[in-house]
């Protein structure tokens, strides 16, 4: 999952932004405190140190609130072992003792952090210590002797309140200091003993005293299940039900190969049923097992060596999401689980869920025959479960696209609007309260935020996963642009992708599926051409995807300005609209379709005609470099000078440190990597294929240097041959990108056709990895060979490689410095964003 951005930080940029513009003699504290609300999100660390759901919820949230306009957010954890009575009193204390006055709003989500003190608290609860409430051990005493504890010196009052369960006349102070005196006083007590009667109910008083009405301002659980638990609310309070979300990334369908499942290796996940029915299945495509624990060396014991059972341990989200995408479907089969995220995970993958029908959590998610089966508990029942869905193909892929349009509909903003909407509402510093505890409040600031106009941007493709040159430019332009606009994407979609989904702040995308027609048109102009032609379809066929005219007729009436991100989504905004737009130019389309269509002259020429169109007829016209812009001149013949704008490639700078020396080496040394390492990364997009040629050419002369290739470029190369030193690692996410990044020696930039620049150049610079590039491939970005990066042309890419390697380290490091220097200078995203959202605002007037 991608690490979120530490609270102070985000809140440190919004910051910026709101106050951009203030004059010295406002008082800067009066306008925050009327404009931002700080949000805690107070959370146990647990010890030792595991990441699981809850830390899914934590991080998903802080990344979702600090997303936000006016919102501060921070996760505030705390180190919280629980292996004895003594060190849960411990944890319950430093809750109750953080002083979180300067929070508007805080959350909690987990034993002990309930312990808290303050004015709008709000739970939203995960679990409590499971282990003394609804799963303290069967047969296990409940009742204790009071006269043991009273021997310890606990007050009478207390032990009374333990006995009977009493939390009304209590104070979390009292209740606590009593327990702990007693624990120090005699900690070897066999009344202390964890579980047992007396710590399931002093952990139980405690919970139930810091969670009394009078504390907390609204209840809510993750699923009906926790809600529904005994002893986890006080009695008779409303509790909300808000589903969350799951924070990783890359989820999507793939080929239906295997059977998998995940989650930690303990008795209460029942991995040892789902093993004993896969055995008994005859199933004869794999079991894959993700996920460490306790239970691991049992489990193997179980699958008795069985050579279609592997256990794949904990593996990377990168990884994670891939295992869900090769899946037939995945079981998950849990007893009373608070709500499962596997569940979600394989639901947003379009893979039917196999659960039980005393799972818990699941069974909110999954519908009967619908999005998954659900079966009784045994092994019998499993075993023919597993077999019909694997040898019913189609009736899987069915059940999983059910599930995946459920769970499309649970996203982040939501949960933030509905935890937003739970707590009282911070009162401004000009604002008063009367007696009774109303808020009135002051005159209006003379500060205000105004509605932001909408900008409609019309594209043939989804910005997200963000896995190539085009989307990385939409996502990092659109989601700074933001800052002045309400952006709202309508895009051309596969058919299984449906809806709206934010992307950031008032950044947003509709996707619209294509229809069958459409789909038919495309392939039949694919099998023409013999390339990618998803783009050309829109542009000549706008008519078979009516779904998606409707959603541009609807963006245009409600936008204020709209732009066509590439030509080819102009037609079908003429199809519904007159309305003036702004042409976003990636690249220039008639020289890049040269490369890709080859001897088809009849489709360049229709390209051609497209975008002169679009230049003429745009009230601007961006490009992605002077390059292009003047390229774009001579070929259409713009008159107006000032009508076509250069929007650079960039790059989020302040997102992207420079790596250290000393930490690369420690990074490879990890990974004992001996051998230099040279980077390639590219989409399966034409001038990346062929760069990618050049690459396994120069591999086979450099024995000694190990060569990676990242991105879906990779699809394409599975089928070559290659040298031995070529490693092939596909779609990846971020954090892994970034680790590559991190440990590389090199990268490469051979390309040698296409059009608009190549933003891998620039995340090369920018973490400060040393590039070999043609000098066709750092075209528009203002690159100076010998100073930026190494100049080496296709015929000779071997020896560039080479010369870079053999270059001193004190050069290789000026050439770094001077290239990083570059992209802060000229390509940082945020720096870019002003300029064209400037050029926007002046269409507006």
């Amino acid at each position: 999952m991608k690490p979120p951005k530490r609270g102070f930080v985000a809140a440190k940029l919004t910051g910026q932004r709101i106050s951009r513009g203030i004059t010295s003699s406002m008082r800067l504290p009066n306008l925050f405190d009327r404009f931002f609300m700080r949000i805690a999100i107070v959370a146990p660390s647990p010890v030792p140190f595991v990441i699981g759901g809850a830390e899914n919820l934590w991080w998903g949230l802080l990344e979702a609130f600090n997303a936000r306009p006016g919102i501060q957010a921070d996760l505030l954890k705390v180190p919280s072992p629980e292996r004895s009575m003594g060190e849960l009193l411990a944890s319950y204390r430093h809750f109750s003792e953080l002083d979180l006055d300067h929070f508007d709003l805080v959350i909690s989500t987990k034993y002990p952090a309930w312990a808290i003190r303050h004015r709008n608290h709000v739970v939203y609860l995960q679990h409590t210590l499971r282990g003394l409430y609804d799963c303290y051990p069967p047969g296990m005493p409940t009742h204790f002797d009071q006269g043991d504890l009273l021997a310890l010196g606990i007050p009478a009052r207390i032990v009374s309140a333990l006995a009977n369960y009493r939390a009304a006349d209590l104070e979390f102070k009292d209740l606590l200091d009593a327990l702990d005196a007693a624990w120090q006083r005699s900690p070897q007590a066999s009344c202390w003993a964890f579980p047992g009667p007396v710590t399931r109910a002093a952990i139980r008083l405690l919970d139930a005293v810091a969670m009394r009405p009078d504390k907390i301002v609204h209840y809510a659980a993750i699923s009906r299940v926790v809600a529904a638990r005994e002893g986890y609310f006080p009695p008779g309070v409303k509790v909300a039900v808000h589903h969350h979300p799951t924070g990783l990334k890359g989820l999507a369908s793939g080929p239906q190969q295997t059977l998998f499942s995940a989650s930690r290796l303990d008795q209460a996940k029942r991995i040892d049923l789902l093993i004993k029915a896969y055995m008994q299945s005859g199933v004869d495509m794999p079991f894959r097992i993700a996920g460490s624990g306790p239970d691991e060396a049992r489990l193997r014991e179980v699958a008795a060596g069985h050579s279609g059972i592997h256990f794949l341990g904990r593996v990377p989200d990168a990884v994670l999401a891939q295992e869900y995408a090769r899946a037939v479907c995945v079981p998950f089969v849990p007893r009373d689980e608070d709500y499962g995220l596997i569940t979600l995970e394989a639901m947003l993958s379009a893979k039917p869920v196999l659960t039980t029908t005393d799972s818990g959590g699941p069974l909110e998610l999954i519908e009967h025959e619908r999005s998954g089966l659900i079966v009784e508990p045994d092994v019998a029942a499993l075993a023919g479960a597993m077999r019909r869905i694997c040898t019913d193909l189609p009736r899987a892929l069915k059940m999983g696209q059910v599930g995946r349009a459920r769970a499309a509909h649970l996203d982040w903003g939501s949960l933030c609007d509905a935890l937003l909407a739970a707590g009282r509402q911070p009162v401004a510093a000009n604002d008063s309260v009367n007696a009774a505890g109303a808020v009135r409040q002051a005159a209006p600031s003379v500060v205000t935020r105004q509605a932001k106009p909408i900008l409609g941007v019309i594209n043939t493709f989804p910005i997200a996963p963000v896995v190539s040159g085009g989307k990385l430019r939409l996502h990092g332009l659109y989601s700074r642009v933001a800052d002045q606009f309400q952006v709202q994407f309508v895009n051309l979609a596969p058919s299984h992708l449906s809806g709206v989904r934010r992307l950031a702040t008032d950044f947003s995308e509709e996707l619209v599926p294509k229809s069958q027609a459409f789909a038919e048109a495309e392939q039949q102009l694919e099998d023409t051409l013999g390339a990618s032609v998803e783009d050309l379809a829109a542009a000549l066929h706008p008519d078979t995807a009516p779904q998606w005219l409707d959603a541009i007729d609807a963006l245009a009436r409600r936008a204020n300005l709209i732009v066509c991100s590439h030509p080819y989504s102009m037609p079908a905004l003429r199809a519904v609209s007159s309305r003036a737009f702004v042409y976003e130019a990636h690249n220039v389309e008639a020289d890049l379709k040269v490369d890709i269509y080859g001897p088809h002259r009849w489709a360049i020429d229709q390209v051609s005609e497209l975008e002169q169109r679009a230049v003429r007829e745009a009230s601007l016209v961006t490009a992605c470099s002077t390059k292009d812009r003047e390229r774009m001149t001579r070929l259409y013949g713009v008159a107006d000078d000032a009508k076509l704008v250069v929007v650079p490639n960039g790059i989020d700078v302040a997102a992207t440190p420079l790596r250290a020396a000393a930490q690369t080496q420690d990074r490879r040394s990890a990974l004992r990597v001996a051998h230099p390492l040279a980077l390639f990364m590219g989409s399966a997009h034409g001038p990346n294929i062929d760069a990618a040629r050049l690459v396994v050419e120069a591999a086979a002369q450099l024995p000694s240097v190990h060569f990676l290739l990242l991105g879906s470029v990779c699809n394409v190369m599975q089928a070559w041959e290659r040298p031995a030193n070529v490693g092939l690692l596909g779609v990846v996410s971020d954090a892994e990108k970034a680790t590559w990044l991190a440990i590389c020696d090199l990268g490469l930039n051979p390309v040698i056709s296409g059009s608009g620049t190549n933003l891998k150049l620039l995340e090369y610079a920018a973490v400060g990895l040393p590039v070999v590039s043609t000098e066709f491939g750092a075209r528009g970005l203002g690159y100076c060979a010998g100073q930026d990066y190494v100049l080496a042309e296709a015929h000779a890419f071997a020896q560039g490689i080479n010369a870079l390697l053999q270059l001193p380290q004190a050069e290789r490091d000026r050439m770094v410095r001077n290239a990083r220097r570059r992209v802060e200078t000229h390509g940082d995203w945020a720096a870019i964003a002003v300029t064209y959202s400037h050029a926007l605002m002046q269409i507006l007037g």
